[in-house]
């Protein structure tokens, strides 16, 4: 699901871009980074923290999304910066291999996507094993989920706590890090190593 104008606005704002670059960094220290890691952003958006992390750490950045307008928005930002590519991409269905990113972190996308559970597993599915797995979005509590379900069905992907640490200990993840406030959750994990 995309999203509406009013809410891009407010995503593609320069103060929310800096904002969202910050918080990608924030969790780095969990990673034992050594320079030229390859890293995965789903749902990239306009491509600020894909951008800030390809040029402060050196890595190889991948961000994809959904929608080409925002894609096309990342690529002009980027210019020549060789270190950074942005596609156009389902997160249900990604073009990558098993394994093929250290870092896969996706931060406010999971709540646009109804089928969430298919969407991480596919990330988990291109982290290699030992990699880390860095989650952010918003969530909602038990009772508005259980009355959101009841009236719309499954239009979105907005998740309970249970539910996202139900899918962690089922595939594979050990949390590293947590961060749990009114309705946001946020978790860094690290995959099982073959």
């Amino acid at each position: 699901m995309k999203m509406g104008s009013f809410e891009k606005r407010f995503i593609n704002a320069a103060r929310h871009g800096r904002r969202v670059a910050r918080d990608a960094e924030r969790r780095l220290p969990i990673v034992p980074y050594r320079g030229h890691l390859s890293y995965l952003d789903v749902g990239c958006g306009n491509g600020m923290a894909a951008l800030h992390l390809a040029s402060r750490y050196g890595f190889d950045v991948t961000g994809i999304d959904v929608d080409p307008e925002q894609i096309r928005l990342a690529q002009a930002a980027a210019g020549q910066e060789r270190r950074v590519q942005f596609l156009v991409g389902d997160a249900t269905r990604l073009p990558f291999p098993d394994g093929a990113f250290d870092v896969v972190a996706t931060n406010n996308t999971t709540h646009h996507i109804p089928d969430w559970q298919r969407a991480l597993a596919e990330m988990v599915r291109v982290l290699r094993p030992g990699g880390f797995f860095i989650y952010g979005d918003l969530l909602v509590p038990a009772w508005l989920w259980r009355l959101g379900r009841g009236l719309a069905g499954n239009v979105a992907g907005f998740v309970t706590r249970a539910e996202i640490d139900r899918f962690i200990r089922g595939h594979g993840l050990t949390v590293i890090e947590h961060e749990v406030h009114a309705m946001r959750y946020a978790i860094a994990c690290v995959r099982a190593a073959a």
